[in-house]
């Protein structure tokens, strides 16, 4: 069903997201690690940096689920209710049809197609050439 290819497509968002915080993670502490190695930073500093980068990262999951599953609680209602209209308008229709079945049977009439009668120009016939002469 419709819903349920939504609610995958929602959820690889979801894991997306998930995926890019945490490569995200793994940027800061390479770029940490060349720092420490080049000795621009100190390997407590990089620890420090590395330390709050995931902190946030690890706090906003909570902000960030929840987002998800309001979404995909809103998507599941909009869906129920359109589904739950749809249906009446087919058990609507259903009771039309029920109820005109003599006119879907009525027999259509067929228009009888006119015969064209193509006229054939009256030419008079060109007398030979030797016929003329002699």
């Amino acid at each position: 069903m419709a819903t349920n290819n939504i609610q995958d497509t929602l959820k690889k968002y979801f894991y997306s997201g998930v995926g890019l915080a945490s490569h995200t993670a793994e940027v800061v502490q390479k770029s940490v690690n060349e720092l420490v190695k080049k000795g621009k930073m100190s390997e407590a500093d990089g620890k420090k940096i590395v330390s709050e980068a995931i902190k946030k990262v690890e706090a906003r999951r909570p902000e960030i689920e929840a987002k998800y599953h309001e979404a995909v609680h809103k998507f599941v209602k909009f869906t129920n209710t359109e589904i739950d209209k749809l249906q009446k308008q087919i058990s609507k229709l259903e009771g039309k049809a029920a109820k005109k079945p003599a006119a879907a049977a009525k027999p259509v009439a067929k228009k009888k197609a006119k015969k064209k009668v193509a006229k054939k120009a009256a030419k008079p016939a060109a007398p030979a050439a030797s016929e003329s002469n002699g």
